[in-house]
C-alpha cells in the first residue's frame, strides 16, 4: 500500500496539523469507519446523508493512523499522539493527495467513460493489459468525486499501468476528475440518454462525455467507438491519436463477420489491419463484442499483439450484477440489476432474446431513474420492447416502471403487472417461474433491484424442496 508521512499529507492536502505526532506515517485512505483498516488515513467526509465528522471515534477506534477533518473534534479526545490534520474542505483535500500521489508517476493511465459499458470495459481493458504488465484497476465501480480519488490512491510503486473508470451526471465533472487523473490514453464507449435531469439532452451527455476527449494531450491516445455517431464525431475534438473501433469502415479495430453466442459467452474475430484474430469472450450480450474491441484497441495503443490481446479477452470472469446468468432450480435468471438506461434494458432485453430455449421468456424491470423530461416516453418504449421480444410476463418496480407495464400490456404482453415493493415481485415471479424458463431482473442502480434475485432464490427452494 501507498505509504506517507504527516509531512506528505500535510503538504498534499494543503492541511495544518492541530494535534498530535508529526513523525508518524500512514499507509492507504478510507472515508468510511466500517471498512477502515488499521494504518490507514480517515478523511472525515460530508455527504449528503452522513458526516464522517461523526464517526471520527469509529475510525480511531478500527485502527486509523490519523484523521483529515475540516472542523476540530467536539466532545472527542483523541488518543495522545494521534495526528489530526485540519483543511478547509475534506472533499477537495482527498483529491489533492490523489493528485500528488499520481504526479510522482510516470505510466498509462487509462479512464474509461461512456453512458454504458464503463466497468465492463475497464475489465476487459485490465485483463488485456495484465498479459504484459503489472496492472492497477479501480477496484468495482469508483467513478465519481470521492470514489476516483480513492481508488488512484490505491497506485503503487510496482504498477505498470493503471484503469480507471470515470462517471458523471452533469457538466464539469469529468474534466475535474481528469484533473486528478491526468489520463494520458481516454476511452469513450457510447453516448445516450442518462442523467438527462441535468444535462438536458443526449447533445448535453455527448458534451459532458467529451471532457475526457478534450483532456487528453497531444501525446496521449483518444479511443472511440466508430460505430456511435455522437461517440465518433468527438474525434474532431481530439488532440491525440485517434484509435477507432467498431464495425465501421475505416476502424482501425474492426469487428469481423458475426458473433457467435453460446452458453460459454461469445466467439467472434477481430480485425487489426490485415490480420484476423479469433477471440473468445466469455461474458454474455452481443454487446460486449464492442466492449471486447475497446480493450483490444487501448492493447493496440499500447503495443500489444494481437494473440495476447486474445489471450486477454479470454481470462475475464463476468461482474455481479451485469448480464450475469444465474441458474435457479432449472429457472435460468440474467442478472442485470447492477444499473439501468434505456440503452443498457435494450442490450440486455437483446441478451435475454438471443439466449433462446424451450421454456418462456419473463422481464422485472424497475424504474429507470435521472431521465428528466424524456422518462415516460422511455419506460412507454420499453415496455413496447418487451412485447416485441415477445415476453411472456412483465413485472415491474416504481412508479416510472407502472407506465413500461401498462405499454407492454397495450402492445400484447399477456402478463403485465405494475407490483409495490420487492417481495411482491418476488412472490409472483415464484408462481409464475418454471423449469425451462428465462427471467431478466433489471432497474437502476437506486431500485435496488438486486433485492428480488435476493427474495427470489428461497422461494424457489422452498417450492422445489
Amino acid at each position: 500500500m501507498p505509504h506517507w508521512t504527516m509531512a506528505d499529507l500535510l503538504h498534499a492536502t494543503e492541511g495544518t496539523l492541530i494535534g498530535g505526532d508529526a513523525a508518524r506515517s500512514a499507509t492507504g485512505v478510507s472515508i468510511d469507519s466500517r471498512t477502515l483498516r488499521p494504518g490507514e488515513v480517515f478523511f472525515a467526509i460530508r455527504g449528503p446523508r452522513h458526516d464522517g465528522h461523526d464517526y471520527l471515534a469509529q475510525a480511531i477506534e478500527r485502527g486509523a493512523a490519523a484523521a483529515v477533518v475540516s472542523r476540530r473534534p467536539e466532545r472527542l479526545a483523541p488518543p495522545v499522539g494521534f495526528p489530526v490534520v485540519l483543511v478547509e474542505d475534506t472533499t477537495p483535500a482527498l483529491q489533492r493527495l490523489a493528485t500528488h500521489h499520481r504526479r510522482g508517476r510516470r505510466l498509462p493511465v487509462i479512464a474509461v467513460t461512456g453512458s454504458n459499458g464503463k466497468t465492463t470495459t475497464k475489465e476487459l481493458i485490465a485483463a488485456v493489459l495484465g498479459e504484459e504488465r503489472s496492472v492497477f484497476k479501480a477496484p468495482g465501480n469508483l467513478n465519481n468525486h470521492w470514489g476516483l480519488p480513492l481508488a488512484l490512491l490505491g497506485l503503487e510503486a510496482h504498477h505498470e499501468a493503471a484503469v480507471l473508470e470515470m462517471g458523471m451526471s452533469g457538466f464539469g465533472e469529468i474534466a475535474a476528475l481528469c484533473r486528478i487523473a491526468q489520463p494520458t490514453v481516454g476511452v469513450l464507449t457510447t453516448i445516450a440518454p442518462a442523467h438527462l435531469e441535468t444535462l438536458g439532452s443526449v447533445a448535453g451527455v455527448q458534451k459532458a462525455k467529451g471532457e475526457l476527449v478534450e483532456a487528453i494531450g497531444p501525446d496521449g491516445v483518444v479511443v472511440l467507438n466508430a460505430d456511435d455517431p455522437l461517440v465518433a464525431a468527438l474525434g474532431r475534438e481530439a488532440r491525440g491519436r485517434v484509435v477507432r473501433y467498431g464495425r465501421a469502415e475505416g476502424a482501425e479495430v474492426r469487428l469481423l463477420g458475426a458473433v457467435v453466442a453460446s452458453a460459454d459467452g461469445l466467439e467472434f474475430s477481430i480485425g487489426f489491419g490485415g490480420v484476423a484474430q479469433p477471440v473468445h469472450l466469455p461474458l454474455a450480450g452481443e454487446h460486449n463484442a464492442g466492449n471486447a474491441l475497446a480493450a483490444a484497441a487501448v492493447g493496440l495503443a499500447l503495443g500489444l499483439a494481437p494473440a495476447v490481446i486474445a489471450r486477454g479477452l479470454a481470462k475475464v470472469a463476468p461482474l455481479k450484477g451485469r448480464l450475469q446468468w444465474r441458474d435457479a432450480h432449472g429457472v435460468r435468471l440474467l442478472d442485470d440489476t447492477y444499473n439501468a438506461n434505456p440503452g443498457s434494458v435494450r442490450a440486455a432485453l437483446d441478451t435475454l432474446r438471443a439466449a433462446g430455449g424451450p421454456g418462456r421468456v419473463f422481464v422485472v424491470l424497475g424504474d429507470m431513474l435521472e431521465l428528466g423530461t424524456h422518462t415516460e416516453a422511455a419506460h412507454r418504449e420499453a415496455g413496447r420492447w418487451v412485447a416485441g421480444l415477445p415476453a411472456d410476463g412483465l413485472l415491474t418496480l416504481g412508479p416510472a416502471a407502472r407506465l413500461a407495464a401498462a405499454a407492454a400490456q397495450a402492445a400484447g404482453c399477456p402478463d403485465a403487472r405494475a407490483l409495490e415493493s420487492a417481495e411482491t415481485v418476488a412472490a409472483a415471479l415464484a408462481e409464475r417461474l418454471a423449469p425451462g424458463d428465462r427471467c431478466l431482473v433489471k432497474g437502476s442502480r437506486g431500485m435496488r433491484m438486486e433485492r428480488v434475485i435476493e427474495r427470489l432464490l428461497p422461494l424457489l427452494a422452498r417450492r422445489d424442496g
